[in-house]
């Protein structure tokens, strides 16, 4: 008998999730978010949820920019989790 590839855990999604927000290029081996992006793990999780690309890369950004628009880079991350969250192949 073999055994089944499970699912991810919700804990395992939240973080995957924070390292994407985090930046999960921006070195080399890097394999987990920093605190401040854990600590947002719980809350981007229940925006990736919604699917509100908008909201979620607000929340990655923070409110620092023009316009109160977030940065190309966070919006392309918040797809990113969105995909991920969805189970889709990134």
């Amino acid at each position: 008998m073999t055994a089944l590839a499970e699912a991810p855990t919700f804990h395992a999604l939240e973080q995957r999730l924070a390292l994407i927000a985090c930046g999960e290029n921006s070195r080399p081996g890097k394999t987990q978010a920093c605190d401040v992006h854990r600590g947002k793990g719980p809350t981007m999780l229940r925006i990736t949820s919604t699917g509100a690309v908008d909201a979620l890369a607000a929340a990655i950004c923070g409110s620092g920019h023009k316009h109160n628009r977030a940065c190309a880079p966070c919006t392309d991350k918040a797809v990113k989790m969105i995909r991920v969250y969805n189970g889709e192949t990134v």
